[in-house]
């Protein structure tokens, strides 16, 4: 299966450490069903071993990252959706915390794609350990929409929450 190149959708000249509820989704290799099925007339998700592993690394996140919380988050089949809030970094102070996540800015000051490529390297070292595949477990880029104002974030979190049921006609779903 070919892929059109991907093009840089990122805002020229925006800080992406600033304070901002981010909208997020990260899309696995080649979209492989990896993560999760969704089952069921209510579309319950179940996670793969994978799928465990990254939820539980998506939680980490806010742990290691003091200025980061999250919010609204599903783990499809292929994909992730999440909403990242970035917070004043200046009112944080850093405590040395360990969540097998290794932290290449500064954690008072964390960018958006600095979280996600910290994430995205580490569930990719667990997914190649756990598979013995030499390939990421993710596409090389992610999709962000930065959430300007309270009826954006009611939509974005309903979409999320919504993903499962909708499943079947979300334009990352691919027939197995």
């Amino acid at each position: 299966m070919e892929f059109a190149e991907r093009k840089n959708h990122r805002l020229k000249n925006y800080d992406y450490g600033t304070y901002g509820y981010y909208h997020v989704t990260i899309c696995t290799h080649h979209r492989f069903h990896l993560l999760s099925d969704v089952v069921g007339d209510n579309a319950q998700v179940i996670l793969s071993d994978i799928g465990k592993k990254v939820s539980e690394c998506w939680n980490n996140i806010a742990l290691l990252n003091p200025n980061v919380e999250l919010d609204q988050y599903v783990i499809m089949p292929n994909h992730i959706h999440g909403i990242i809030v970035l917070r004043n970094p200046e009112i944080y102070k850093y405590h040395e915390k360990s969540y097998d996540f290794e932290i290449s800015e500064s954690p008072e000051h964390r960018s958006l794609q600095g979280l996600i490529r910290d994430f995205k390297s580490v569930t990719t070292r667990y997914y190649k350990s756990m598979y013995h595949v030499p390939h990421s477990l993710w596409q090389d880029s992610f999709y962000d929409e930065k959430i300007k104002n309270l009826e954006q974030y009611r939509n974005t979190c309903r979409y999320i929450t919504d993903n499962p049921r909708n499943w079947h006609l979300d334009n990352l779903y691919v027939e197995r």
